[in-house]
């Protein structure tokens, strides 16, 4: 039976992780281990809140059903969380390597990097004579960010240079953005330029020199620049980057290596770190064949990103159409079966159940979810390219649908899927790892979880609308249509038979002496004596029939006529009604005139012109009941009855 491994991790430091992965991923392929990834992402909503609903990705690795762990605690940014996560792999006994960051009774793989940092600055000063410097940091608290500013420190110190605390830029994280900001600080002050640039990594050196650009700055020939961790593009940019290779695909190899020899005493295993000597010190001067081929294939990395947002907006139109969970599923199946570009041949995505509950029943302010729950839908299945259409729900504990199983050592990343404080599910990939590439993973699932809300809110307006649309349209005491639901409804039916020269038949009802029945036994029994009425129409009439409460005691229905001849429903509401009336024991007679007639196409133009008709039909049969038979013998003369 093959091993697990379940890896912990953020996302932010992409190339660091990826590369980190690649190492991992020849050991267990060598080992033959399925190597688990779970990723999450810690940041700052716009509103300043920080949100770390991500991290509930971390509570799908249950410790106790993985032969190993392996964790990078330094790239959390959270030192709360990166304590509990600690506590729980402890607790569990499994067997955990710490990467980067040494942890009390754990395995440990490390890059020893902080005296080679500190050399490259000792670099800059020795061998480049740079003696003002700017500093761009990492996020607080961050045990690399703050050994790489000691390193800066300390090299500063062994020089006897002063430290510029007016050109030190601290607090920040690992992108290039606020790296951007702090940048056009320093080139804001024309009077004091600095001579170098020290970064916290080659994201935010890659910002200090497209500040420098935009300001007239040429690095390397006004400015040195230094950065660290050497991501993929840093020896591809113009100018490329110096600065400090960690062997991150060498630590997860040993780390994976560390897990299967399992040493009975804690282990470190330290992995020395290497300079990368590049052009933004000065020290290369020489365009290389990968800077050429980067910068000829830079519209392709532009065209890529393009498609990856045209990608995402035609996933959120998927979600407009669709009324129903069911339908919901359909669409996104046949979606992502034709196009998952992004999302790789074999993935899945699972939506928590309470999720698809409150979806499915509407609920309009569901509390917020931060955990998963213990049964997944299977919303989108996708293997080898196709859609597997089974509808399902599985475990958690499962954590992917049974026919993404290999028997070959495969890698398996999962991404949350959520917005703000709001849990949807998670994202599964079988060995693909390219939604982690350009941070795609944290817009990607953000933009899935962002999707989900806008549908709910979308249905939920739908359904109030329907709703409202039903109170305006419905007669509260009999449940029938009001005047306002025969416009809507009748009227467009009566024209349509008229242009597709189909026959309409209209039935036209009043309640007798209902004006006795309010007088007498009050207006509690007239109501019930309508309510009577509209619940003997409902059940007897036609389903695609129309009823109308047409007045206070008077009704209409109006329906396409059949091609095969109709029932008479005159006579069967009428000895319906009268066997209601006699199971309730009516303190009255209850009991109704009736007037119909079927109108043929284009016969009578419009609806209200027919049930006056039919209204006038009614009234000579009432009329009859009465005894006003001359009333009878003046109305009668035009028409033929129905009824």
């Amino acid at each position: 039976m093959k091993k697990k491994i379940a890896v912990l991790t953020s996302g932010w430091s992409v190339d660091y992780v990826m590369e980190t992965l690649e190492g991992m991923q020849e050991s267990c392929r060598e080992y033959y281990v399925d190597l688990y990834v779970f990723v999450c992402y810690k940041f700052t909503e716009s509103n300043g809140k920080v949100n770390t609903t991500g991290f509930a990705v971390f509570n799908l690795a249950d410790p106790k059903e993985f032969d190993g762990i392996i964790i990078m605690p330094d790239l959390f940014n959270d030192a709360e969380i990166a304590q509990k996560i600690y506590e729980k792999i402890l607790d569990s006994k499994v067997p955990t390597v710490s990467l980067n960051h040494p942890l009390k009774g754990m395995y440990s793989v490390t890059s020893e990097n902080h005296e080679q940092y500190k050399e490259l600055v000792l670099h800059l000063i020795n061998e480049h004579g740079i003696k003002d410097f700017a500093y761009i940091g990492g996020p607080d608290g961050n045990a690399g960010a703050e050994s790489n500013y000691k390193a800066f420190l300390e090299a500063l110190e062994e020089s006897s240079i002063k430290v510029n605390e007016n050109k030190i830029y601290l607090h920040g994280d690992w992108g290039y953005s606020f790296a951007y900001e702090q940048a056009k600080k320093i080139f804001a002050d024309k009077e004091h330029i600095p001579e170098g640039i020290v970064c916290v990594n080659d994201w935010a050196a890659m910002a200090a020199i497209s500040a420098a650009a935009e300001n007239g700055y040429s690095v390397p020939e006004d400015i040195k620049v230094i950065g660290f961790d050497t991501v993929e593009c840093s020896d591809k940019v113009t100018p490329s980057i110096t600065s400090i290779n960690l062997n991150a695909k060498k630590m997860g190899k040993e780390a994976i290596k560390l897990l299967m020899s399992n040493p009975k005493q804690q282990k470190d295993i330290n992995i020395k770190a290497e300079t990368v000597y590049q052009q933004s010190c000065g020290c290369l001067n020489k365009m290389q064949p990968k800077q050429i081929l980067y910068n000829q294939s830079f519209s392709v990395i532009l065209e890529t990103e393009q498609r990856f947002a045209s990608h995402l907006r035609h996933l959120e139109n998927t979600f407009i159409k669709p009324e129903s969970i069911d339908s919901l599923n359909d669409s996104l199946q046949a979606f992502f079966e034709k196009r998952h570009p992004f999302e790789g041949p074999d993935f899945a995505i699972l939506i928590n159940e309470r999720v698809i509950t409150s979806l499915k029943e509407n609920i309009i302010s569901p509390d917020p979810i931060s955990t998963f729950d213990k049964r997944m839908k299977v919303m989108v299945n996708i293997q080898g390219g196709k859609a597997y259409n089974k509808k399902e729900f599985i475990p958690s504990a499962q954590l992917f649908p049974s026919n993404m199983k290999s028997t070959e050592s495969s890698t398996y990343l999962f991404l949350p899927l959520f917005t703000q404080m709001y849990l949807h599910g998670y994202y599964v990939s079988k060995n693909y790892l390219g939604m982690l590439e350009n941070k795609r993973a944290y817009n990607w699932t953000r933009n899935f979880g962002t999707i989900i809300e806008k549908y709910r809110q979308t249905t939920l307006y739908r359904v109030l609308s329907e709703h409202m649309q039903e109170l305006s349209t419905h007669d509260m005491l009999s449940g029938l249509y009001n005047r306002a639901g025969l416009n809507l409804y009748a009227v467009p039916l009566f024209e349509n038979n008229n242009a597709s020269s189909k026959k309409t038949q209209i039935i036209f009802i009043d309640i007798n002496n209902m004006k006795i029945i309010n007088d007498k036994f009050g207006h509690l029994q007239g109501d019930l004596a309508v309510k009577t009425v509209a619940d003997t129409i409902m059940s007897r009439m036609p389903k695609n029939y129309i009823n109308v409460r047409y007045g206070g005691d008077e009704f209409v229905i109006v329906g396409t006529y059949p091609r095969i001849h109709s029932q008479d429903y005159c006579k069967i509401i009428k000895e319906s009604l009268a066997e209601a009336a006699a199971k309730m024991s009516l303190p009255y007679e209850l009991t109704v005139s009736t007037g119909a007639r079927v109108f043929n196409p284009g016969e009578i133009l419009k609806l209200e012109d027919a049930i006056k008709i039919v209204d006038d039909m009614m009234y000579i049969e009432k009329s009859i009941l009465h005894g006003k038979t001359s009333e009878v013998k003046n109305k009668g003369k035009d028409f033929n009855f129905n009824c």
